[in-house]
């Protein structure tokens, strides 16, 4: 007899062992909690209109140089798909909202993939802007930065192959780079947990760097890519999460 999909019953049994890790898991019991402020999203909000005005979730404007194209995929379980122009350091970025504070404790995961990692650079993570341009970090090589408060994995080839943790806003700023070797079009999971002034990083369930931020400062999920070369890249974003309790 040929196997059946089905809805189960446990939420022990919900998910693969692979799909998402115990810690986003955890996080979506909480999900429609009134006592926490929460963010989930698969990007299924199709629209025939233009996006994200006409959408059926309500986005700000996005965030880029050149022509940046931002859009839902035509992909199954949905996608926020972002694009840059094809010319050197043009940008796609996309916030979602300044709802969340360090002070309270902050949570944010989101699955992603580029389809190039040479001459390429991307962002995830949180941060205090919806409009930076040229993302929350400036430079990464001994960093610099647009962001007043970020806390973000961050790859930019500029530099060099890594991804690596940033964060700025306190007293020590987070660099560190992780040990995960990107391929291309590949998905992968970053996790940032800010507690107080305090924010870490992870990928793929691996610890990478911590530093400090000003946790009294509100932040915003963010999904960034950039091109350093005269060629487009993409960056796909499965999902995204971000919570917190309610201050």
């Amino acid at each position: 007899m040929a196997d059946i999909n089905f809805l189960p019953r446990r939420i022990d049994k919900a998910f693969s062992r692979s799909a998402v890790p115990e810690s986003v898991k955890a996080m979506l019991v909480l999900h429609g909690n009134p006592e926490y402020t929460s963010y989930w999203d698969d990007f299924v909000g199709d629209s025939a209109g233009t996006w994200p005005a006409d959408a059926n979730w309500g986005y700000p404007a996005t965030a880029g140089t050149g022509t940046e194209v931002i859009a839902l995929g035509a992909l199954e379980g949905g996608a926020l798909v972002l694009t840059t122009g094809a010319n050197a350091n043009d940008s796609a970025g996309q916030g979602v909202g300044l709802h969340w504070k360090g002070d309270n404790g902050v949570y944010f995961a989101a699955k992603a993939k580029i389809d190039d990692i040479t001459n390429a650079k991307f962002e995830l993570g949180l941060t205090d802007s919806l409009a930076d341009d040229a993302g929350a970090v400036a430079t990464k090589a001994t960093p610099t930065f647009t962001a007043t408060d970020c806390a973000v994995l961050v790859l930019d080839t500029a530099d060099d192959a890594n991804v690596t943790f940033v964060s700025n806003g306190g007293t020590s700023d987070g660099n560190t780079d992780s040990t995960y070797t990107l391929a291309n079009d590949t998905y992968f999971i970053v996790e940032v947990v800010v507690q107080n002034d305090t924010a870490t990083g992870y990928i793929n369930g691996q610890l990478v760097g911590s530093g400090n931020i000003e946790g009294g400062n509100l932040l915003t999920p963010w999904l960034y890519v950039e091109t350093n070369t005269t060629a487009t890249r993409t960056l796909t974003v499965d999902w995204a999460l971000c919570i917190s309790p309610k201050g």
